[in-house]
């Protein structure tokens, strides 16, 4: 651990864990260099782990799992004796590109609560994600506690606002994702219950309900997914007529795109158009949203139409300026808009553009099966 000539920690892991032995050792060696106590709070191990935080020098505590995630949070972070904190899950790593991280902390505004983290997937089962900014380092303040029993947010005690700050000197890591039996197993036994549960309890956040759509897709029950999308769209639809976006704003973009394709797929273009209308109107930088009405446009033959939607599309990627709060599929920022592109071409006829367009799309997917088609077709004719 970094030697300090003062005595009280300057920054503090924070951690709750649980049958995490494949994972911790890996975490704990990427952090344990950059802060100076490490607290993990165990909720019920029945491997290794305990024994993986003692040998890394962690301080040890106990928490009696109650299927409240923020519960536990909060009981790990009265442990915690550093001025700043860092929030690590076990299946995940810190990248540290920065030599003045203590500088850089020592020197924030006595305003600024914490620090947003980017994170990234590896090995995902699904989509390759881009984006996505989780707030992972803040002050050590009994005020900043969580909220909510699944996917745990930071808030004000007092009802302040969040003031936070991105911090482009640390990254995070996730491998949690990448054994499908190990996922599927977690979402049957313990997520599904748990949102269900809350759901009876309570209205499930718009974000949440995402979050169990998701999860019975996973499983393979649609029919469970489709109710709590039209749940979803019948709440949003007082907005999405009115103008005014839900608050909070969170994850309502990523949501809008899910409902637009879901529409579209059902051939229901008067729902698709006005939900990718409001979505770009409250955000303009989504770019998987361009992706879905440069779609639209393409089914109701209008292609010169589509070309500007693809193309903001691919500009956002390669300008890094799109809608990084919630994570954005990296297909979304190249290979969908260029094979776009590509099409839209092909009913403008004009062969020497769409060609470039697909080739394009190779050159970020050589896998890509609709540029591959769509050039061998043309080579043929």
């Amino acid at each position: 651990m970094t030697s300090m000539t003062r005595s009280k920690p300057f920054l503090s892991l924070c951690m709750i864990v649980r049958n995490e032995s494949e994972h911790l050792a890996r975490c704990l060696a990427s952090a344990k260099a950059h802060v100076d106590e490490l607290i993990v709070v165990d909720t019920g191990s029945q491997d290794d782990t305990v024994a993986i935080a003692q040998r890394y020098g962690a301080t040890l505590y106990h928490f009696d799992w109650c299927n409240d995630f923020a519960a536990a949070r909060n009981f790990s972070l009265g442990k915690v004796t550093g001025d700043w904190i860092l929030i690590l899950d076990a299946d995940e790593t810190l990248v540290v590109e920065t030599n003045a991280l203590r500088q850089q902390l020592s020197a924030s505004p006595s305003e600024l609560m914490g620090y947003a983290l980017s994170r990234t997937e590896i090995n995902l089962l699904e989509d390759d994600l881009s984006g996505g900014l989780h707030v992972r380092l803040f002050r050590n303040d009994p005020n900043l506690r969580y909220v909510g029993r699944y996917h745990e947010q930071l808030r004000h005690e007092a009802g302040k606002p969040l003031v936070v700050d991105a911090l482009s000197g640390l990254k995070i890591l996730h491998y949690g994702n990448s054994d499908a039996q190990a996922v599927l197993q977690k979402t049957i036994d313990r997520d599904i219950p748990l949102l269900e549960k809350m759901r009876e309890e309570q209205e499930l956040n718009l974000w949440l309900l995402d979050c169990l759509a998701r999860n019975y897709n996973r499983i393979g029950q649609p029919d469970h997914a489709h109710e709590c999308y039209t749940e979803a769209f019948d709440r949003l639809l007082p907005h999405l007529l009115s103008g005014e976006p839900p608050d909070p704003f969170f994850w309502v973009p990523t949501l809008i795109c899910e409902l637009g394709w879901r529409s579209l797929d059902a051939e229901d273009l008067e729902t698709t158009r006005l939900l990718c209308q409001r979505g770009l109107e409250w955000c303009p930088n989504h770019a998987p949203l361009h992706c879905l009405a440069g779609e639209v446009l393409l089914m109701l033959g209008f292609p010169l139409g589509a070309i500007a939607y693809f193309e903001t599309a691919l500009r956002l990627g390669q300008e890094g300026s799109y809608y990084q709060t919630d994570p954005c599929p990296k297909s979304a920022l190249t290979v969908d808009p260029a094979c776009g592109l590509g099409r839209a071409y092909e009913l403008l006829r004009q062969p020497q553009q769409a060609i470039a367009m697909f080739e394009l799309a190779l050159s970020f997917d050589a896998n890509c099966a609709i540029a591959q088609q769509h050039l061998s077709e043309r080579s043929e004719g």
